[in-house]
């Protein structure tokens, strides 16, 4: 009995810590997003202190763009012409964000996404922190 009881803990535990993130936070994803780490499956981290480039983001309706953008000090940004074409998929795994560049295709999940914060994971298990970008020009 005691076994079951740790083996029901467990489980619970398990679920409650990979929820997927609710259908109303999605549209969080729209807007710029700075890297602020990388953690691989083998549990080293990179740290990105200064970014030359961030992510922007545009959804409408689950489908829109990513592009990567060069913030200015003045507050404007530098687009490349690349966009590339993102789907968020919904499914009972979580969300998903397909994308499909020039070059190549791939699929990240949607870890967690607020205001604030958007975590992805990609196909390989390494798993991306993004903070939302202040512009140079709008900083204390």
């Amino acid at each position: 009995m005691k076994n079951y009881l740790y083996l029901v803990f467990l489980t619970t535990a398990l679920i409650s810590c990979t929820s997927k993130p609710k259908k109303e936070d999605i549209v969080k994803l729209n807007g710029y997003w700075e890297i602020e780490k990388v953690v691989f499956p083998d549990g080293n981290k990179k740290a990105y202190q200064v970014n030359e480039f961030i992510d922007y983001i545009s959804l409408k309706n689950l489908i829109g763009i990513r592009q990567k953008i060069a913030p200015q000090l003045d507050g404007t940004f530098l687009r490349g012409a690349l966009q590339d074409k993102i789907r968020v998929i919904d499914s009972a795994g979580g969300y998903f964000l397909k994308t499909n560049s020039k070059f190549t295709k791939w699929e990240e999940k949607v870890i967690s996404v607020s205001e604030d914060e958007l975590v992805l994971e990609n196909e390989t298990k390494i798993t991306y922190y993004y903070k939302k970008f202040i512009p140079y020009d709008k900083r204390k």
